[in-house]
């Protein structure tokens, strides 16, 4: 119960800040791990490496149409110059050969990506 007569007493400098450290902690909690683009596009290309070797496997000839539109549009989203280079040649060694050229764009940007950077300055003191 407070008393009105005596003055109220705000947070200090110190003491705003542990406060905010304690909601930062906080709301961190309910946070779900950041995967970045590169490595969810990743993942896409393993899975349609996967799908490629299912096909040298039972020994197609041709990747089937819908697998082989799923590789053009990935490859065309990442690089013009691998898309050209897919051509029209629907064969399994050409495409995977791509898409493993592909996995290396993409692996060197997902180590640009993890390229430290600065940390967020926490005021200690209010300016």
């Amino acid at each position: 119960m407070e008393n009105a007569a005596l003055p109220r007493r705000t947070a200090g400098p110190l003491e705003r800040t542990v406060l905010e450290l304690r909601r930062i902690d906080r709301d961190a909690v309910w946070r779900r791990p950041r995967v970045g683009r590169t490595r969810l596009l990743l993942r896409e290309s393993d899975a349609l490496i996967d799908l490629i070797e299912r096909c040298r496997e039972r020994g197609d000839r041709l990747l089937p149409t819908q697998l082989w539109s799923a590789v053009v549009r990935f490859v065309g989203a990442l690089d013009g110059d691998l898309r050209d280079e897919l051509g029209i040649d629907r064969q399994p060694d050409h495409v995977a050969d791509v898409l493993f050229a592909t996995q290396g764009l993409l692996l060197d940007r997902a180590c640009a990506e993890r390229e430290p950077v600065p940390a967020r300055i926490i005021q200690l003191f209010g300016e």
